[in-house]
């Protein structure tokens, strides 16, 4: 076993310098017997690391060229806990029998199953989705994440191929008396066997470790691995033991204060020693960086912080300020920075606390608690997609969208065509053409085709109106225009036998004072359009021309409607509204007149029920009493007690 010290770690292993022309190398799968989810911050360069020789390889002459100090050979090396402290053989394939129960850590999680690494061997194995739980798994990777140490039953065995499939369940370990102490105190049994004339070569370049069987250090230790690496450094040279006397001082008295502190439960108190050794062990390399101060002194106000109050937090700030002259702007900086951070953590909290931040969701997390409380709402779904908006991120906001259409459930019609109308209107601003007829085919498959055309009809007359407000007027108007008018007539040429969209097209030609065309359009709608379809589209077209036409117009629609279909008193209704919300209450009187009142010296010809005429006083009457005076509500008395008399009479 050699010491190096780390030149450099990345996802592939760690790169370390044994001398001044000696190299090695580690693979990624070596560094450690467990999972590493951040090599690079766990051996960091400079860091003084433990090894084992596999093997020892010679660097060609050429490689040596223009390099002052090139190495001349390199080395690859075993850094894992295990293979450093146990000598027991690994377990071999045909070592493993059916039946038998081993623990192992988990290297990969898959959809089908997963991937468990033996302890004390290099095998690996699969666990189906099947033998993973006692109880139905929908996502694996909710139960199991790679490095989690567990246990196994070896259920089946490959010979051919080499292969062997475990099982997770807990059922087949209810009978073992294992606890979780003794999971945690025992390692996995692995060792890799070494090359001794390997090493021999290394010995005039190398530094060997010359005391691994020492009496006074104890394989069986947690810590075995960076005590031995103390030891080691402490043995190269007396000068390097002056030149780290204090710190070395300083740790034991620290340590020993530790103690005193949790004389109770010494136990845990010499864990706590055990792991600060460590940390100053790994992070002292040799070298006298200049940040010694700082570090002490800001793992000083890291231990005295014990205190949640801002107080105690600015009162540590200011001695790190205090003990660090030179960079004492960095370090007010800092202390600003986050007593800012801890505001804004308080008032999130604050706000978690009394429901305010659902009511105005800030962050990501926010529209993702309120979905999951309410996945149905289409207003949940359209404000996340516009907040990834604000941010500039279309292809999230086109993900929020696809997300809602599968979390909404399938009887929630409206609100999914509310998302599906919110993403074809971020289509039409941000995508291309391209994407947004893909956008209206996706739409019309999962919608009814109709409603989706006119959401898009909509957006486009909206854009038409948009332009016409801009002051570029001249170019954006007339291309909003064309690409409207081409969609509207897609539109009722794909529905020719739907009076909406023919409704649709006639309102946006007479809001633009396009009248000839309307009319036009009305003529070609009524030949489309089955018969019974007639009347309401024809009274929808004189409402329309109340609206933004001609009122004039509007009426001889309206009294030839009334006249053909007297005994559609809904029309009537309709053109009453129509002319007292126009201010024409002369007009609405008339009107319910010619229904009342016989004619001079001729018989009515359409004759009504006495359930009509009724609701004719009462919606006369109500008119009266909204806009109409004392004696105009007498007259309408008058005249329903006259017919009252008349049909009396007639009986």
């Amino acid at each position: 076993m050699v010491h190096a010290y780390v030149v450099n770690t990345n996802r592939k292993g760690c790169f370390v310098r044994l001398s001044r022309f000696v190299e090695g190398r580690v693979i990624l799968k070596e560094l450690a017997d467990g999972f590493l989810p951040d090599p690079a911050s766990m051996f960091p360069p400079g860091r003084l690391v433990i090894g084992k020789v596999k093997e020892v390889r010679d660097l060609p002459k050429d490689s040596k060229k223009g390099k002052k100090f090139a190495a001349k050979a390199t080395v690859d090396l075993d850094m894992r806990e295990s293979t450093l402290l146990e000598d027991q053989d690994k377990i071999t394939f045909e070592d493993i029998k059916i039946g038998q129960k081993y623990k192992g850590i988990v290297t990969r999680v898959e959809n089908y199953g997963v991937f468990v690494r033996l302890e004390n061997s290099e095998m690996s194995g699969l666990a189906h989705l099947s033998e993973c739980s006692d109880n139905y798994i929908r996502n694996l990777s909710d139960l199991y994440d790679p490095g989690d140490l567990v246990k196994t039953l070896v259920i089946k065995m490959d010979e051919e191929q080499k292969r062997f499939g475990l099982s997770l369940k807990a059922s087949h370990f209810e009978d073992d008396t294992d606890s979780s102490d003794d999971d945690e105190s025992t390692t996995s049994d692995s060792s890799v066997g070494s090359d001794t004339d390997e090493v021999d070569a290394l010995e005039d370049v190398l530094v060997s470790d010359r005391e691994d069987d020492s009496d006074d250090i104890q394989s069986d230790d947690d810590n075995y691995v960076t005590r031995l690496a103390a030891k080691l450094k402490h043995g190269d040279s007396s000068a390097e033991e002056d030149e780290h006397g204090d710190g070395d001082s300083k740790s034991s008295s620290s340590d020993g204060d530790d103690a005193s502190v949790s004389d109770s439960d010494s136990d845990s108190s010499h864990e706590e020693d055990e792991k600060e050794k460590a940390v100053a062990m790994d992070t002292d390399v040799g070298f006298d960086w200049g940040t010694k101060r700082e570090s002490v002194d800001a793992s000083k106000g890291e231990d005295e912080s014990g205190s949640d109050s801002t107080s105690d937090e600015e009162s540590d700030d200011d001695d790190e300020i205090d003990n660090t002259g030179k960079s004492s702007h960095k370090a007010r900086k800092r202390a600003a920075a986050r007593r800012k951070e801890e505001k804004e953590i308080s008032a999130r909290e604050s706000a978690l606390a009394d429901g305010t931040a659902d009511s105005n969701p800030e962050t990501s997390a926010d529209f993702e608690r309120l979905l999951a409380a309410d996945p149905n709402s289409s207003e949940n779904w359209i404000k996340y997609m516009a907040y990834h908006l604000s941010l500039a991120d279309i292809d999230s906001a086109r993900n929020v969208a696809n997300r809602a259409f599968d979390r909404i459930e399938f009887r929630q019609e409206g609100e999914k065509l509310n998302v599906w109308t919110a993403l074809l209107t971020l289509e039409f601003k941000y995508g291309t053409l391209k994407s947004q007829q893909a956008a209206i085919e996706r739409a019309s498959q999962h919608n009814n085709p109709k409603q989706v055309y006119l959401r898009v009809c909509e957006m486009l007359e909206r854009e038409v109106d948009t332009a016409a407000a801009s002051s570029d007027r001249a170019q954006t108007h007339d291309a909003a225009v064309a690409r409207a008018d081409e969609m509207f007539l897609k539109v009722c040429k794909k529905f020719r036998s739907k009076k909406t969209v023919w409704i649709a097209h006639l309102k946006y030609l007479l809001r633009g004072a396009r009248h000839e065309e309307a009319h036009a359009l009305l003529k070609r709608a009524l030949q489309s359009l089955p018969e019974y379809k007639h009347v309401e589209t024809m009274s929808k077209f004189a409402q329309l021309e109340f609206e933004h036409g001609s009122s004039e117009r509007a009426r001889t629609i309206f009294d030839t409607l009334v006249e053909k279909h007297p005994k559609r008193l809904d029309l009537l209704f309709v053109y009453v509204d129509k002319e007292v919300k126009h201010g024409e209450i002369s007009v609405a009187r008339n009107l319910f007149r010619n229904v009342v009142e016989l004619p001079d010296g001729r018989e009515r010809k359409t004759k009504y029920s006495d359930k009509q005429m009724k609701s004719v006083f009462k919606k006369w009457f109500r008119i009266e009493e909204e806009h109409g005076d004392e004696e105009s509500r007498e007259d309408v008395k008058q005249a329903a007690r006259e017919f009252v008399e008349r049909t009396a009479r007639s009986k």
